[in-house]
């Protein structure tokens, strides 16, 4: 085992593309010269397919050397891996007209894996040695950007961690365990080499801060025959509520490791609790901030845009002065006709730096894309890098630019229910990270709002997310002010933290949250959940990081149809 360093061969130059689907295109001798030149590591949305969503194909000629075969790590795996990085959502990928491996699940069982990196295993008997072999991925995107996105491409010699495979296993879960009793983790493991793999396994726990909680536990010697799959228990007793990180490996017989796969999973999340950190004087702060911003002439303008309709909808640009006269801007959109029956409003706002535009869905809904200040087209009065937003005028609670942002979402309610097309009893607010913590603070601050659809909020409980994530500028702030400390900045974040606002919020609310979050970790998104005061329901996504999978969009309006039909 590991006799020297193996060859590789880079495949990130000279792909060939075309949208559609079409099942010859799999084959190694079809003519894809008339297609499209197209780059890996980037979106094909940036590649002169904005928009497109749906199926497409890569394909790829490259030769491997016959040198390859005599040398000693092939002689020993006699395979090779193909490495293709992340391709958004769902790919199956063919060498030489056979299909070597797939991700994801295309329609009408569709499963994106956007986040998942492809590596794929090529037995000898696939490879044209010192002769042209062709690789063909079909490719479908369900919304967003598509394609070959990012990472590295190679083809080389395989080596253990691309023939042995540990996966947790969810058995049907969704990695959460909500019963007081040890959970029970899964790991399906599998020797896709052509030698028995004889070894054990070795996992160990953490807390989601990093602190392990558990010494390293390993199953007695296991023995896998080539193509073997097997799936190992292991029972793990937790110390309370929260959220841990598992991981597993592999150690051969001979002691040379192999890493495995590592996630995040959740132990009666709805127990968590976490104390809150509001000063005596946040009503009051937020009586006088509402207090100010009513004192400010809205100056509503509607712009009609006939250029971004959509087959159902008319687009306008919407502009208003918020809190501190701050020009502040979105775009509107309401159906088609004269329909005389008011209809429901969602107000979409915005993640940290993004730019809202238009929704260009067909439901019978008012649309507002709303930009709070410093975003798409909100930036008229407050400009700069989006990055250092969340620390201008974190000093203090009277200026910071939470304080200016939270206002802003409660003028573009002013503005939805000053509309004649508008049910104003029927008002829902949504949004992704930071705009999954300003749809929060809106409903909380607002009692216009009538449901609230947040995924991977942002501004949850500052305490215990400066405990779990590390922000090296928030480090460099603290550090330039000889005045400031993290006691007095969480102190100043307390006023903004949609934790302290929770329980103000009576309307129905779906949460969005991706478990292996690392920007918006599950933890502090709980923490706020658990405190929120009427109806409310959520749905987590197990593999996903810091975003929710693509069926969530249609899942969360479905929700909102159905309470609006109440």
């Amino acid at each position: 085992m590991g006799k020297g360093v193996a060859p590789l061969l880079d495949i990130s130059q000279d792909w060939k593309f075309r949208t559609g689907d079409q099942p010859d295109w799999s084959r190694a001798d079809l003519d894809d010269s008339a297609w499209q030149s197209i780059k890996t590591g980037q979106p094909w949305e940036e590649q002169g397919h904005p928009e497109y969503d749906g199926y497409a194909w890569y394909r790829l000629r490259f030769t491997v050397p016959t040198t390859w075969k005599e040398h000693p790590e092939f002689e020993e795996k006699g395979a090779l891996a193909v490495s293709l990085g992340r391709i958004d959502d769902v790919d199956e990928t063919w060498l030489n007209g056979t299909k070597i491996g797939s991700t994801g699940s295309f329609p009408d069982h569709y499963e994106p894996r956007w986040q998942a990196l492809r590596q794929y295993v090529v037995p000898a008997s696939l490879i044209r040695w010192g002769s042209e072999n062709v690789l063909a991925i079909r490719v479908y995107d369900g919304s967003r950007t598509g394609g070959m996105y990012s990472g590295t491409y190679s083809v080389s010699i395989a080596s253990w961690s691309d023939l042995l495979k540990l996966e947790f296993d969810l058995q049907g879960g969704d990695g959460t365990f909500r019963q007081k009793q040890s959970p029970e983790i899964a790991v399906k493991i599998r020797n896709g080499s052509s030698r028995i793999a004889e070894g054990h396994l070795r996992w160990t726990v953490h807390t989601d801060e990093g602190k392990r909680i558990s010494k390293v536990a390993e199953t007695p010697r296991l023995k896998l025959q080539p193509g073997q799959e097997k799936l190992c228990l292991r029972s793990f007793p937790l110390p309370g509520p929260g959220f841990y990180r598992v991981d597993c490996e592999w150690v051969f017989a001979e002691g040379i490791t192999i890493s495995g796969d590592s996630m995040v999973m959740g132990y009666r999340p709805e127990e968590i609790e976490s104390p809150l950190t509001s000063e005596e004087d946040f009503d009051a702060f937020w009586i006088e901030t509402r207090k100010q911003l009513s004192k400010v002439d809205p100056r509503f303008e509607m712009i009609r845009i006939p250029d971004r309709d959509s087959k159902t909808h008319e687009v306008f640009e919407v502009r208003m002065r918020s809190l501190g006269e701050v020009q502040v801007a979105g775009w509107y959109e309401r159906p088609k006709g004269n329909n005389p029956v008011k209809v429901p409003a969602v107000l979409r706002v915005p993640g940290y730096g993004s730019s809202m535009l238009p929704a260009g869905r067909a439901e019978p809904f008012v649309f507002f894309s709303f930009n709070v200040r410093g975003h798409g087209n909100s930036r008229e009065d407050v400009k700069g890098a989006p990055e250092n937003y969340w620390i201008r005028g974190l000093d203090d609670k009277t200026g910071y630019y939470y304080q200016g942002a939270y206002a802003d979402c409660i003028r573009a309610v002013d503005f939805l229910v000053t509309q004649p097309e508008v049910d104003s009893e029927r008002i829902a607010v949504t949004g992704g990270s930071q705009g999954g913590g300003l749809s929060l603070a809106t409903a909380a601050l607002d009692d216009r709002l009538h449901l609230c659809a947040p995924d991977i909020p942002f501004l949850c409980d500052w305490k215990k997310y400066f405990e779990v994530r590390k922000w090296p500028e928030m480090d460099q702030w603290i550090d330039a002010g000889d005045e400031r400390t993290w006691q007095s900045t969480l102190k100043t974040l307390s006023y903004f933290d949609t934790l302290n606002m929770a329980h103000r919020i009576k309307c129905p609310v779906l949460v969005g949250i991706g478990l292996q979050d690392g920007v918006c970790p599950a933890h502090t998104i709980f923490a706020v959940y658990n405190r929120l005061g009427g109806e409310k329901s959520y749905r987590i996504y197990a593999r996903s990081a810091h975003r929710v999978e693509a069926g969530h969009e249609d899942f969360r309006y479905r929700w909102m149809e159905g309470h609006f039909k109440q």
